[in-house]
């Protein structure tokens, strides 16, 4: 036989064994081979695949954001049912749940309610290793409760070899194929409400507790390539439940259900760009696969065997592969394959594996060519490199184990974790191994042995406690993987989540505690109420809400600053902490607020003997930065439930009312709450109501008193005075309606009306001819705590044109008093413009010389307390005496008020007082009876003063 015919037939010859090897390794399904495969769909689907329709399902995604508004997981199943019951409302067309509720739980009746009204749902079931001592697999199925209210969809998936999940199994169970998947299931009832029909898939075989030696899977559904992860319609749960425009555009649409937040839903790793997609998103998509008709299937083995030996067969009869461009040919001749592939996938939706066909046609190339043999050891080489790198440099520790549990192999990660080297513990079994380390050692033997028996990954739920070698305790999530079959032995993969663990309970502790005080907040408060209000009406003991507010707490913010503030805060924080006993809650309401919930109280001496102490520890000195103590009071209100009311927010309401009466009478003080608070506050609400709408209908008007010069009877001045003419009550006196004015903050705008009003009267005045005096009007505290007055002073100069002098501001003497620095610079402004100024109720307040003389004051105003005595008792006449000779000396003028006989008049004549008003002269009276009394000429004797 000549060469060329040895060379042909040794070509020969190698083709066919090239034949051979790729048909035994395509039908041996070698894990390679399944990677390439899959890679090579991935690449080749998106090509193929034709545009679909619009999408027409959403994800309801448990996250974070809804864990932190609705709480911790699991929730209650009655939070299931309200998310079921609002999706039935936007009339979705299916509902698929995949969340796994195997256990019996308080709601669930309510859930189960949900879903039969709905009658679209589909609950998610699992399969999952028998019990311990148990060989074989058993199912996950929701509690019975549920499981005849909603159709059934299992959630398998299949982890392909490259990790990747890309497929799922029409139908699936316990030794046969039971179940329909989740995303069939759906599929299925969507289709039947679109029938305007009530689907409710049966639930199938109901196995219990049954165990069957395997997990059974028919009808391989393999979907497309997703583009990116997280670009399906996606709800909060929150947002679902808490807003209204969150439904639109849901009617009709199937729904999945699940969750997302890190650290509860495990991420399912697809070929998509975006990284890691949840469980959830991912049969939503299978879902829209389903709907759209984008779903392939893949060939029987048979058949993917024939494709790869027609093509190789056909492969030699090109020309031998002599020159460059035969090579160049061949190697053109690998794209053949995966071309042949994509157009089977696009005719047919059937996937063809081609890489055993294009394996042959490279190995064909490689017996071709010897420099080829060399560059693909070189090729082999350097993946073997990159994949020890790998290995060496993920973060995880990875430690595998033999067929009988001994330690095989640990990356340097596990080593530095249990810092020993590989060669000190190899041969040891994992649990000898783990047990230096962590108490958790048996759970993880019980788990390796369910990991072997089973040949299916099993993740330890809870985290590992782990002893690093520096002492420190870290902890590890454990996730367990079989090699093979299992008895080859288990991959041991600990990924160290002691930072995530710390962040999530930071995270957790910041949404229910109060960032300054570190005490529970609003909502952890509430919480705790609704539950010892529950626990009281099996008990039958008290609950006692005290609603604490620390009186003038703004004036240490003012005049010390915040930082003085926060620390009065803290010590009041702890001081009501060491109050109350360890079962009982302290929690900061808000500003200066703390709420004290006493639970179990046995009678009310108990509660009073509670908010005893903790009135008497907030009268304790509190000292400060610069060594000066701050003394604190607080005013308390107290509610008890039961007996006031059972509902949490209705006893926050009752303390709140009963505190703020403490406020009213003063402060530092505690009250219980009684039914006619409730009475006057609606009162005090309709006072202000009423006060407001007088503004707007003009239904106020002011009465003038005139003052007289004692010594000649002349007017020398008229002070205006409020009336309220309020429709069907008549004429109302200032103090009904001032005090709820104040509170209101209504005063403001009144006030502000009284200067207007009183200034035109004297411009009306002077337009008349009549006789022109300095008409007084009174201002309030409320008024004198900013600058506004001085401009609302000068407009109503401006606008009535009258000259300055012909107005007199009056203030109190306790507002003078409030803030002497700031009263100061205000009263200064006032009299700037021109404007007099006078301390009415001299004598009452708390007046300071030294800062009296610090007001530019021309008058003082002696109350008319005194003047009503100055004829028969000592001490007043004494009191009146020592004011005229003080404002006297201090060059001002003085004004007697409520002088309503004679006998006081001459009194204060004898003494030198400069003018006085009372009802011995004119009572109040309107504008137009003012100029009727000027016309007289003569003052008017009366019954009373005001």
């Amino acid at each position: 036989m000549g060469r060329r015919s040895r060379d042909w037939l040794g070509h020969r010859v190698g083709w066919l064994i090239i034949i051979v090897l790729a048909g035994l390794a395509d039908f041996a399904q070698v894990v390679p081979l399944q990677r390439l495969n899959l890679m090579l769909y991935d690449a080749l689907e998106p090509l193929v695949r034709s545009p679909g329709p619009p999408p027409q399902v959403a994800v309801v995604a448990i996250d974070e954001r809804s864990l932190h508004a609705l709480g911790a997981w699991p929730w209650p199943r009655s939070v299931h049912a309200e998310v079921i019951d609002r999706l039935t409302e936007a009339q979705v067309a299916a509902i698929g749940i995949a969340i796994l509720f195997p256990e019996t739980a308080p709601g669930d009746e309510r859930l189960a309610a949900a879903l039969a009204r709905s009658g679209r749902g589909v609950l998610a079931l699992a399969p999952a290793g028998a019990d311990s001592g148990r060989a074989g697999v058993s199912a996950i199925l929701p509690a019975v409760e549920l499981i005849n209210h909603a159709a059934l969809g299992h959630v398998d998936v299949e982890v392909d070899a490259d990790g990747l999940v890309r497929r799922i199994f029409r139908r699936a169970g316990l030794a046969g194929p039971e179940w329909r998947a989740l995303a069939v299931a759906v599929r299925e009832v969507a289709a039947a409400s679109s029938e305007t029909t009530t689907a409710q898939a049966a639930p199938g075989n109901l196995p219990g507790g049954r165990v069957a030696p395997y997990w059974v899977r028919e009808d391989e559904l393999l979907l497309p390539t997703p583009e990116r992860a997280g670009s399906l319609p996606t709800i909060s749960a929150f947002d679902l439940l808490n807003r209204s425009d969150s439904i639109a555009g849901l009617r009709g649409k199937a729904v999945f259900v699940g969750t997302t937040a890190i650290g509860l839903a495990a991420p399912l790793t697809t070929p998509s760009a975006g990284g890691p997609m949840t469980a959830v998103e991912f049969h939503a998509r299978a879902y829209e696969a389903l709907r759209s008709g984008q779903v392939y299937q893949t060939v029987q083995p048979l058949f993917t065997l024939l494709f790869t030996v027609c093509i190789l067969a056909f492969a030699p009869f090109i020309q031998a592969l002599r020159n460059t461009r035969s090579v160049r040919m061949t190697s053109l001749l690998i794209l053949v394959p995966p071309m042949a592939s994509a157009a089977i996938l696009a005719a047919g939706q059937f996937w063809v594996p081609p890489a055993a066909a294009m394996i042959g046609l490279a190995a064909g190339m490689l017996w071709s060519l010897s420099l080829h043999l060399k560059r693909t050891r070189r090729s082999l080489l350097r993946a073997r490199l990159n994949a020890d790198a790998t290995l060496h440099s993920i973060a995880e520790a990875v430690l595998t184990v033999d067929g009988n549990g001994r330690v095989v192999y640990l990356n340097p990660v596990a080593e530095q974790l249990a810092g020993v080297e590989l060669g000190a513990v190899r041969g040891q079994t994992l649990r000898d191994f783990l047990a230096a380390c962590s108490d958790d050692a048996q759970r993880v033997s019980e788990m390796l042995a369910n990991c072997r028996d089973t040949c299916s990954t099993v993740r330890i739920s809870e985290p590992l406690s782990w002893r690093s070698p520096d002492g420190q305790i870290c902890a590890l999530r454990a996730t367990l993987a079989p090699i093979g079959n299992g008895q080859q032995g288990v991959v041991l993969v600990l990924n160290d989540v002691t930072d995530a663990l710390a962040f999530t309970s930071r995270l957790e502790h910041q949404a229910t505690h109060d960032p300054l005080t570190g005490l529970p907040n609003r909502t952890l408060l509430i919480d705790r109420l609704r539950r010892t209000l529950t626990r009281s009406r099996r008990s039958g003991k008290m609950v006692a809400v005290l609603f604490v507010d620390l009186d003038r707490f703004k004036r240490i913010n003012d005049s010390l600053g915040h930082p003085t503030g926060d620390h009065v805060l803290k010590v009041v924080a702890d001081r009501l902490a060491n109050a109350v006993r360890a079962e009982d809650t302290v929690a900061r309401w808000g500003g200066d607020e703390f709420i004290v919930l006493v639970d179990g109280a046995n009678d009310r001496a108990a509660i009073t003997a509670v908010a005893t102490k903790i009135h008497e520890l907030l009268e304790r000195e509190v000292a400060s930065e610069d060594d000066d103590g701050l003394v604190v009071s607080g005013s308390i209100g107290v509610s008890i439930g039961p007996q006031d009311s059972n509902d949490a927010d209705h006893l926050l309401s009752m303390a709140d009312k009963a505190m703020y009466r403490v406020k009213r009478t003063g402060g530092d003080g505690f009250a219980f709450y009684s039914a006619e608070m409730n009475t006057w506050s609606r009162e005090r609400l309709a006072v202000e109501t009423a006060l407001r709408r007088a503004l707007v209908n003009r239904e106020f008007e002011l009465h003038y008193q005139p003052q007289i010069e004692v010594g000649s009877g002349r007017l020398v001045g008229i002070e205006s005075l409020i009336r309220w003419r309020q429709p069907g009550l008549g004429l109302i006196r200032p103090e009904a309606f001032i005090p709820a004015a104040e509170e209101s903050g209504l005063i403001r705008s009144i006030g502000e009306w009284v200067i207007q009003e009183a200034a035109s009267q004297v411009a009306r005045w002077a337009a008349e001819g009549r006789q022109v005096v300095p008409v007084a009007v009174n201002v309030s505290a409320r008024q004198c705590s900013d600058m506004a007055i001085v401009e609302v002073i000068g407009q109503a100069l401006a606008a009535s044109r009258i000259s300055p002098a012909s107005l007199k501001i009056e203030v109190t003497e306790s507002t003078a008093m409030h803030n002497v620095d700031f009263v100061a610079t205000l009263l200064t402004s006032i009299a700037r413009l021109g404007v007099a100024v006078t301390v009415d109720d001299f004598g009452t307040g708390y007046s300071s010389l030294s800062c009296l003389k610090r007001f530019p004051i021309s008058e003082l105003k002696i109350d008319r307390s005194f003047v009503a005595g100055i004829a028969h008792r000592s001490d007043d006449a004494a009191i009146v005496r020592g004011t005229i000779a003080l404002a006297h000396g201090m060059g001002m003028t003085v004004v007697a008020e409520g002088v309503e006989h004679e006998a006081q008049l001459a009194f204060l004549a004898g003494h030198g007082c400069d003018s006085a008003q009372g009802y011995h002269f004119a009572r109040p009276l309107a504008a137009d009876e003012v100029r009727g009394w000027m016309r007289l000429a003569t003052p008017r004797t009366g019954e009373g003063s005001e």
